[in-house]
């Protein structure tokens, strides 16, 4: 078979975005910070600190294609208890504090979005914040509609970070990223070329770490390099095998299954794009051709999917059967 890890690692550094590679990113999140400070000082209200959450904070963030958009995900805490003031009242705090401040703010459900014209939308999440009789860190989501939900972002990053000790020894070479948020990484950017724009038929990103953390193991070859289309293939067959929905719980309040948003359809759908993937992931691995492999793979998942030159590529057969974790344990 095409050894092809080199250009799904290729791949993985033209599509990897994060904080410290993307000074706009950084720019928009602290002018929003520096704004919340001063309004929210100047209106009386509590201040908040800054709760770093979501895929940049995990290191799974992706470039965005087409219409979509990069997508900064801003926790606020306030030091309160949800029981000295409702969650509309710190809604409107922040709504106050940011009103004005770019032609785009727009309450939504969890949180409250502020847009701007380049591409990029700050979402700001407040939560109160405190620590109970108990000693316990408690955390309150400030819900549009369903007032103060139970939350525990800090317990879902310590999961994610639990989760990829598994995955220790298999850091690429380009970006020393291990290979789980390799994989949660291509599989946002293959599920944003199936559908390039927001759309009730496409799950969130946090679906598809939710689903590696839970079904994925690391994948090596037998002389212990990391084999990312093993690892894939493994993931996608097993999605588009599943009997009934796919699904995959939040491990923390409200540990809501993050798939239950797409209908009955739409799940139907993305087990049909899982099987052409795994599809693609087999026939990969079929060809002793690189140039061939990799001009399959990029159909899958995009033009940044690199096709190398005839001349750079040999087409050995890499050494015996690969292993999983699993496997080998």
């Amino acid at each position: 078979m095409a050894n092809v890890q080199k250009y799904f690692e290729e791949f993985h550094s033209r599509i990897r975005a994060d904080y410290e590679m993307n000074s706009t990113l950084r720019e928009k999140r602290d002018a929003i910070l520096a704004l919340l400070d001063r309004k929210l000082s100047a209106a009386g209200n509590p201040s908040c600190k800054e709760l770093l959450q979501g895929s940049y904070r995990m290191g799974t963030g992706v470039q965005p294609i087409s219409d979509l958009e990069f997508d900064i995900d801003v926790g606020l805490r306030f030091p309160i208890e949800s029981s000295q003031y409702t969650a509309p009242e710190v809604r409107k705090w922040v709504l106050a504090a940011v009103d004005g401040h770019t032609d785009s703010v727009v309450e939504l459900g969890p949180c409250i979005r502020v847009g701007y014209a380049k591409g990029y939308h700050v979402d700001l999440v407040a939560y109160a914040t405190w620590t109970d009789l108990g000693g316990n860190e408690q955390y309150r989501l400030a819900h549009r509609t369903d007032g103060w939900r139970e939350a525990n972002p800090p317990g879902l990053l310590e999961y994610v970070k639990q989760t990829r000790e598994r995955y220790a020894g298999t850091e690429d070479t380009r970006s020393k990223t291990d290979q789980f948020r390799r994989l949660v990484r291509y599989l946002k950017r293959w599920g944003d070329v199936a559908i390039p724009y927001d759309s009730e038929a496409k799950p969130v990103g946090l679906s598809y770490v939710l689903y590696v953390a839970t079904h994925g193991n690391p994948a090596v070859t037998w002389d212990g390099a990391s084999d990312d289309r093993t690892a894939l293939a493994s993931l996608a067959a097993m999605a588009a095998k599943t009997v009934g929905r796919i699904v995959a719980h939040k491990p923390t309040p409200e540990y809501e299954d993050i798939f239950s948003g797409l209908s009955e359809k739409h799940m139907s759908e993305l087990k049909e794009r899982f099987a052409a993937l795994s599809t693609a992931l087999y026939e990969a691995a079929q060809t002793t051709d690189p140039v061939k492999a990799c001009m399959i793979l990029q159909e899958a998942f995009g033009s940044d999917f690199p096709i190398p030159e005839p001349a750079d590529t040999g087409k050995k057969t890499s050494g015996p059967a690969i292993v999983t974790s699993a496997s080998s344990a």
